[in-house]
């Protein structure tokens, strides 16, 4: 295996380099194309095939041109892929047959031989023709010089051969033909370089079998296989390429891995040297090719071997714009690198792999930095963080190692071990316009001072990006080496602020030890700063904390008393009381069950003392505030058995136990009712893990549709498929801060022992609402107050200030107009005492009477009701007898009430509204039997109420001669009403006889009439017993257009000739109007309506008639029958006619001039007025004579 030749060059860039083109033939012709030829080929893509099944690369083929020589073309096992020609052209501008014969296809011939000789099938043959418009109008010869060359070379590789059109001298004519050189030349060269590769990869994986063979070298078969990268890179592939380094890099880390279990190769040996030089890796662009002629000769390093490769991986990615992807394979390619280090047991000077681990890291993220892109600072600064925090690490470890560290003097031996790591570092890359990672290094070496600016810059960005990703708890870790850093300084309040951070962290994710550590930290600081107030509180919390031993408890509890005891006199500190004490339960207590104004509030506490020692509770107070929004009932809470009738049927005052969170048991035998109560147990957060999951179920079936699988899924995983430590806390830190203590509930001077305390507080009730427990605050001493947080869920406590209510309420049924009803006076004291003889008035509107049901007065407007004394919160009930009048009801509608209230505890007159149901409604209705009238009254039930109805009368009260003959029955069963029950009367109008002068009157006046009957209500519906007390009803009637004024007879008579009406055969209809009465409209319209599925009219339908002269009129009207059978009339509709611009006549004066109209108009006649002799009548019809012959001729 040959390595490449050695060059003086250092530095390679391989984006520079382009495949290379040897020339042949003409090379004048050449030269005139090759500038335009280079410039062409890179302009438009080709798509790059390949075998074995590999995706299509679409590829940018650039080219650069060598003439054609022996000593260019490839010998036998070079593998310098980018060094050798590639592809080889002949170029030629013969057009005359003769010529080439006898020149050049000689010339061509041993060209080939040429290339054959060498095993080269990668070539091409381009023939330049010049355009001439002179010899396109000859006839073409029958042998050209391409057929000729494709006949001589070609004749199985005819696209090898190609004639274009010189574009120099005609461009308008070779477009098409150069475009298509361009594009053959592109396809041809990545063949050769498909066909070129495939046998380099069979190279590749020969040498790679070989591997465990004798004087086999990796650094021989790294240099083979980078080749195939550099191409790969050259045709800017460079994911492909990069796949090449990975598999190098996966190769040698497994030789290394297979050391500890093996032998170690003679190869591997030259890597295990002593380290000289720990310089860190270059991410630039070009190929370092002083590491690639050490490589070569087997005299390099581990570490520079490493670099070298990992330079080569980050310059891919660069290239594939994935700078994120550098930083995220750095952090395990330094770790690698140490491990590797270990395993080979290559010895290094002391903090020599330190100094290379730090270069490396500032390398990596300067070059993140230069290649930042907008949308990827997310995405890289998931893994810088780890590289900031990994070059802090690694520089604070030579600070240690070189005496920079503050606290320390660097010794004369440390000063040594500084120049002999500043001399391994090598020297800085040249024109650097930032200082190198060398440099910094250097720097920060130089001096503490630099030193102590260098490492506080690197930790500051560690932490800023560890927090800017969500990695609190490392920003956290660094935040106390920093206080470390700063104490080591003697700037206490610097690390404070480090340690407050990580205090916060510690406590919301619950880590006791490191929260008592930390504290331990504080405290000395605290102490340092001389911070008396922040050193007596951090004390406190320190003697309470369990995790620490208790002689550490003590120590710290005796000097938070000591300085309590010499503190200032005026002087108050106040801090957080969850860290000293825990609330366990919060219970509200009264007497009776009750709470009124100016009584005693009593709340008993159950706190817990963590001070290893009893200490003196100066005052104890618990705030509460009024709360304005309305309580929330407890689901399944109940009234106790004590409670008063008010209370437990629901009365308006409600009990205190209702707002019980939650509801606790009452022993009924305790004095003192708990009204509210809290736990410990409630104060708790719910744990998300007992969190109830919404599943549903998931049937799976096979194709066969049997029932494959049942699972339970969730509709929505990502709900508790979260990170509890990045997504919530279990506990959230705040600062406490003091609520209004002005309305509180105090305790004074008691001991607070280790251990479970038990106190009450006590305070006065003030006004009536409903009030919130706040804060409890707890004054140690005479100058350290604890303040608990807001209590949660909220303990309430309600004062009861009901003022005295009367409500007026009906009984067990609907109240109903015309019938005595109950009524009950309702009157709740609340929480003032009626006194006797206490008096009401009530006054009712017009129609609505009422008494005392025990009084034997009269129904009466107005009602006087003497009170006896009552107790607060006990509720009277007076019964009464109410009575509305029940008027003329026509409909259902309801009849409204008001009763005016008077109260001595009342300024103003309140208004009860009260609604009473019509128990019946009566109906009048008018019937016409030719001339003769009736007239029908309905009595319709609208509730469950029966009524019997009794004596029915219906009086004329006008002056008219008109006598109504009753029709109803005398005797008989009785007349019964109720809900959905109707009962109906009949009379008879009996009209005088028309005189001489009554003809002259257009129409008759109205007949007003009144209803009359006795009603009583039914106790029992089985014997119809009724009360004894019988009502009288009146309803008025009015009764308009009462006589007949026109008689309408029709009949179907069948056509001359026929005795019966047949289906399909006209037919006549023979209509008769009369008049019986006087009517001042003589001018009618008539109209046959008919059903079209029956009847048909021949002609017109409707037609106007005139009674003026005549009293009857007659008309005649063709119909046919459409169907067989028993057909019912058409039916006759008769209207007034009025002729355009007539005056309307009597009632119909009210229409004022706006209404006439140039047109007649048609106005219907009252109900009655008109009577239809042969309505509902029938007619029999034939079937028609057609269907009975067809169903004849149908028989055999």
């Amino acid at each position: 295996m040959n390595g490449n030749e050695e060059t003086e060059v250092n530095e390679l860039c391989i984006m520079d380099c382009k495949p290379l083109l040897t020339y042949a033939g003409d090379g004048a012709l050449f030269s005139s194309l090759q500038s335009l030829l280079v410039q062409s080929l890179p302009q438009e893509p080709a798509e790059w095939r390949r075998s074995y099944g590999r995706p299509v690369k679409s590829v940018y083929v650039g080219a650069s041109f060598v003439p054609f020589s022996k000593e260019t073309l490839p010998k036998e096992g070079q593998w310098q892929l980018i060094q050798q020609p590639i592809f080889h052209i002949y170029w030629t501008e013969c057009s005359d047959v003769d010529v080439y014969k006898s020149t050049v296809r000689d010339d061509i011939e041993n060209w080939l031989k040429t290339l054959n000789q060498h095993n080269i099938h990668d070539w091409m043959i381009v023939l330049v023709e010049t355009y001439d418009i002179k010899k396109s109008n000859k006839l073409l010869p029958r042998t050209t010089v391409l057929d000729k060359i494709r006949s001589d070379f070609a004749s199985k590789h005819g696209d090898r051969c190609l004639s274009v059109i010189n574009p120099i001298r005609s461009e308008s004519k070779s477009a098409d033909s150069w475009r298509g050189l361009l594009s053959r030349v592109r396809l041809l060269l990545l063949s050769a370089y498909n066909r070129t590769l495939i046998r380099f990869e069979e190279v590749i994986r020969d040498q790679r079998e070989r591997r465990n063979e004798q004087g086999w070298s990796f650094s021989q078969y790294f240099l083979l296989q980078e080749e195939m990268a550099f191409v790969l890179e050259m045709l800017g592939i460079y994911d492909e390429a990069l796949v090449q380094y990975d598999e190098l890099d996966a190769l040698f880390t497994q030789f290394v891995l297979n050391t500890n279990v093996g032998e170690t190769p003679v190869w591997l040996s030259n890597f295990q040297g002593p380290l000289e030089s720990w310089s860190g890796i270059v991410l630039a662009q070009t190929v370092n090719q002083t590491q690639r002629m050490l490589l070569r000769a087997d005299r390099t390093s581990l570490l520079e071997f490493r670099s070298y490769l990992f330079s080569r991986q980050c310059a891919m990615l660069l290239l594939t714009f994935k700078p994120w992807e550098i930083a995220q394979r750095s952090l395990p390619f330094l770790h690698n690198c140490v491990q590797e280090l270990d395993i080979l047991e290559i010895s290094s000077p002391p903090g020599a792999v330190a100094c290379w681990v730090f270069l490396c890291c500032l390398e990596v993220l300067h070059t993140c930095e230069r290649f930042n892109d907008s949308g990827q600072v997310e995405a890289y600064s998931l893994y810088t963080a780890s590289l900031w925090a990994y070059a802090r690490d690694k520089l604070r470890d030579l600070g240690n190692l070189c005496g920079l560290m503050p606290g320390h003097e660097p010794t004369s031996e440390q000063l040594h071990t500084v120049v002999g790591l500043s001399a391994g570092m090598g020297d800085s890359p040249p024109n650097g316009t930032q200082p190198s990672p060398t440099d910094k290094l250097r720097e920060a070496l130089s001096s503490k001072e630099a030193f102590r600016k260098h490492y506080l810059e690197l930790a500051e960005l560690a932490m800023g990006t560890y927090k800017h990703i969500g990695r609190i708890r490392s920003a956290r870790l660094i935040g106390q080496d920093l206080a470390a850093f700063y104490l080591s300084l003697g700037e206490p309040q610097k690390a404070v602020v480090f340690l407050s951070d990580a205090l916060s962290t510690c406590e919301e994710e619950g880590w006791k030890k490191l929260v008592a550590s930390t504290r331990l930290s504080l405290a000395t600081c605290y102490q340092t700063m001389q911070d008396t107030e922040r050193y007596v509180k951090t004390c406190a919390v320190i003697s309470c904390s369990a995790e620490l031993e208790m002689d550490i408890r003590l120590k710290y509890f005796e000097e938070m008393m000591n300085f309590l005891d010499n503190v200032k006199a005026g002087t108050l500190w106040v801090s957080s009381l969850n860290d000293c004490f825990q609330l366990k339960s919060v219970e509200v207590c009264v007497e009776d069950g009750v709470l009124i104004k100016n009584s005693t509030i009593r709340v008993r506490l159950e706190v817990e003392s963590l001070f290893p020692r009893t200490v003196n509770c100066r005052r104890a107070a618990l705030s509460f505030s009024e709360h304005k929004d309305t309580p929330r009932l407890v689901a399944g809470s109940t009234a106790k058995s004590g409670d008063p009738p008010s209370r437990q049927a629901g009365g308006p005052r409600r009990s205190a136990q209702n707002l019980t969170v939650p509801q606790q048991v009452v022993d009924n035998g305790s004095c003192d009712i708990p009204l509210h109560r809290c736990s410990s147990e409630d104060m708790q957060p719910s744990n998300p893990a007992l969190l109830r999951l919404h599943m549903v179920e998931h049937l799976d079936y096979q194709q066969d549709k049997s029932l494959g699988s049942a699972n339970l899924v969730s509709p929505n995983p990502k709900q508790f498929l979260r990170r509890t430590d990045s997504h919530g806390k279990y506990r959230k830190v705040s600062t406490t801060t003091k609520a209004d203590f002005s309305s509180a509930l105090l305790a004074d001077n008691f001991p607070l022992n280790p251990g479970k305390n038990v106190f009450i507080v006590t305070a006065k009730a003030a006004e009536k609402g409903l009030y919130r427990l706040g804060q409890l605050s707890l004054l140690l001493t005479c100058s350290l107050e604890l303040l608990s947080p807001v209590l949660s869920p909220s303990v309430c406590f309600t004062v009861t200030h009901e003022p005295t209510s009367v409500t007026l309420n009906k009984g067990e049924s609907d109240l109903l107009a015309g019938l005595e009803q109950d009524m009950v006076l309702t009157v709740h004291s609340g929480s003032s005492v009626i006194e006797e003889d206490t008096c009401l008035k009530l006054r009712t509107s017009r129609g609505l009477q009422m008494q005392l049901k025990s009084s034997s007065e009269h129904l009466a407007r107005e009602l006087i009701v003497y009170l006896p004394e009552t107790q607060p919160f006990k509720t009277l009930s007076v019964q009464l007898r109410v009575l509305a009048d029940q008027p003329p009801q026509k409909d259902s509608t309801v009849i409204e009430h008001k009763v005016m209230l008077s109260c001595p505890w009342a300024s103003e007159e309140k208004t009860i509204t009260l609604h009473f149901q019509p128990p019946f409604m009566t109906t009048f209705r008018l019937h016409t039997a030719n001339t003769r009238k009736f007239a029908q009254v309905v009595v319709s039930g609208l509730n469950i109420q029966m009524l019997q109805l009794k004596k029915p009368q219906l009086v004329p009260i006008s002056s008219q001669n008109i006598q109504l003959v009753s029709m109803n029955p005398s005797a008989g069963q009785d007349l019964v009403i109720g809900n959905g029950l109707n009962v109906s009367f009949m009379w008879e109008l009996q009209l005088p006889i028309t005189g001489p002068l009554e003809e002259m009157v257009p129409s008759p006046p109205p007949i007003k009439t009144e209803f009359t009957m006795e009603y009583s209500a039914i106790l029992n519906s089985e014997t119809l017993e009724t009360e004894q007390k019988t009502l009288l009803y009146k309803c008025s009637f009015e009764i308009v257009d009462y006589k007949t004024l026109f008689v309408v007879r029709s009949r179907v008579e069948p056509a001359k000739g026929s005795e019966f009406c047949r289906a399909g055969t006209m037919c006549h209809l023979q209509l008769h109007v009369q008049r019986v009465n006087t009517s001042p409209h003589s001018s009618l319209m008539y109209e046959v309506l008919t059903d079209q599925t029956m009847w048909a009219v021949c002609g017109k339908t409707a037609a106007v008639i005139s009674l003026d002269s005549v009293e009857r009129q007659h008309v005649t009207l063709d119909v046919m029958p459409l169907i067989g059978g028993f057909l019912p009339l058409p039916l006759v509709r008769l209207s007034k006619y009025i002729p355009a611009d007539q005056k309307p006549s009597g009632k119909d004066r009210k229409i004022d001039s706006h209404s006439l109209t140039s047109h007649p108009r048609l106005e219907p006649f009252s109900p009655g007025q008109v009577y239809n002799c042969s309505k509902a009548q029938q007619v029999h019809v034939l079937p028609s004579t057609t269907a009975s012959v067809t169903s004849d001729s149908s028989l055999p």
